[in-house]
């Protein structure tokens, strides 16, 4: 289940941000038909499509991959419960070693600072937040995933909190940006400050040996329609541990705990399908309405079992195929900013297609706001079909809609199936007769 996605996860934030790009995509498609048989152009918009909903496979969601680092719940009327928490190491600050508390210091406080990155539902909703220690190390070659969990038992944290991801904070009379501040037990700092524990502030392998890093969490929002799920930029200035003490040479200090490019972190979901209204077995028929969810939630197959019938009398040459994906909105919920259509290889795992190699333009998968859809030119995977010029074995096994950008943001989205009675997935095929 890993090893197959860890390029998929990287692949998923790469084609999301654009860094593909081909030819010009007017000439593709038309570049497969010979001239002579340009004229000779046939339409459908018929072809029957089976589908179901699947869970999505655990997503590498480590900083190698996860830009931002997400924490909450929410209960949607659709989806269920949802539930996001991240791990991450801390280190000693600026990475100094030989870092000293000085002479008899006195702690005043221990506050844990998260600047935010976005928010995913509804902000009203106040959260329970938990922070814990870790009792397990962390390490930067390793690889995590959204299944894996770090031990941890020590509560450092236990509050009821408000997620305010527009709003600055002012500190001392200065603005800062929006960020969510945990005051932490102050046992924590206490065992920093005590002078028995000095040694382990001397280097960074003592330090994070000393002190493994933070798991941070949020308990279930159940109220159906309330909740969300709040990311997090560690890598912010604003993003840290701080402590607030004195010592003999002065009274108000701190010290500041950094999570930087050095630190381990990785996101964990979890997902509970038994109150969504598709249920939790899998797979789910999606005759009328399918299914997409970031976090390693849900994803859409399809299969065009009769589509290599095109061709049967006569070899043919597909100009466009076009694969229309409306999606349902809701105030909330939005749907996702982007789609991506994959192949399924004999496991049942995602697979590359040509077409999703090709320029964003060509492909397609952005939503278009005014028509409520995604669109994608599956070209090059229809004309491979049709042809029987499949790779491997040699047999289709269909695509998958999944979520772009998974492993770092909570999106939904849900598509009227293919006999929805109105807006309805449709696969849409431009194609020549070859003489």
């Amino acid at each position: 289940m890993r090893g197959s996605n860890v390029v998929l996860s990287a692949l998923l934030l790469l084609l999301a941000a654009g860094l593909y790009s081909c030819s010009d995509p007017s000439t593709i498609g038309v570049d497969l038909v010979p001239e002579a048989t340009l004229g000779n152009t046939l339409f459908t918009d018929t072809i029957t499509i089976e589908t179901n909903v699947v869970r999505e496979d655990s997503l590498k969601t480590d900083e190698a991959v996860a830009v931002f680092n997400l924490a909450g719940s929410y209960t949607d009327p659709v989806f269920g419960l949802s539930r996001a928490g991240f791990y991450a190491q801390v280190r000693l600050p600026n990475n100094n070693a030989n870092f000293s508390f000085g002479t008899s210091p006195v702690l005043d406080s221990v506050v844990l600072s998260l600047a935010y990155a976005d928010y995913y539902g509804d902000t009203i909703t106040q959260q329970q937040f938990e922070v814990y220690r870790l009792d397990e190390s962390m390490y930067k070659d390793s690889s995590y995933y959204s299944v894996d969990e770090i031990l941890h038992s020590t509560q450092l944290f236990s509050g009821t909190v408000s997620i305010h991801p527009r709003d600055s904070v002012d500190l001392g009379g200065a603005l800062k940006a929006p960020h969510l501040r945990l005051k932490l037990d102050p046992a924590i700092g206490d065992e920093f400050l005590d002078p028995a524990n000095a040694d382990k502030f001397l280097s960074t392998d003592a330090f994070i040996a000393f002190f493994k890093g933070i798991y941070v969490k949020a308990l279930d929002v159940t109220a159906s329609g309330t909740g969300c799920i709040a990311s997090f930029n560690l890598l912010s200035s604003m993003s840290k541990l701080t402590v607030f003490y004195s010592n003999s040479a002065a009274d108000s200090l701190s010290a500041n705990f950094e999570i930087n490019a050095d630190c381990p972190r990785f996101n964990h979901y979890e997902h509970d399908y038994s109150t969504a209204e598709f249920g939790s077995v899998f797979p789910v028929s999606g005759s009328s309405r399918l299914y997409v969810q970031s976090m390693a939630g849900v994803k859409t197959h399809i299969r065009f079992p009769y589509l290599a019938a095109l061709g049967a009398d006569g070899d043919i040459a597909i100009n466009k195929a076009e694969l229309v994906v409306p999606a349902i909105e809701n105030s909330y919920y939005k749907s996702h900013t982007n789609l991506l259509v994959f192949g399924v290889d004999s496991a049942g795992k995602d697979a590359i297609i040509p077409d999703l190699l090709e320029s964003s333009s060509y492909y397609g998968g952005n939503y278009d706001p005014v028509y409520q859809e995604y669109k994608f030119n599956l070209a090059r995977y229809t004309q491979r079909l049709v042809s029987g010029n499949l790779p491997g074995d040699g047999i289709d096994y269909g695509l998958s809609i999944i979520a772009s950008g998974g492993p770092v943001n909570a999106f939904r989205t849900i598509i009227p199936g293919p006999y929805s009675v109105d807006t309805k997935l449709k696969f849409r095929i431009t194609y020549s007769k070859l003489k």
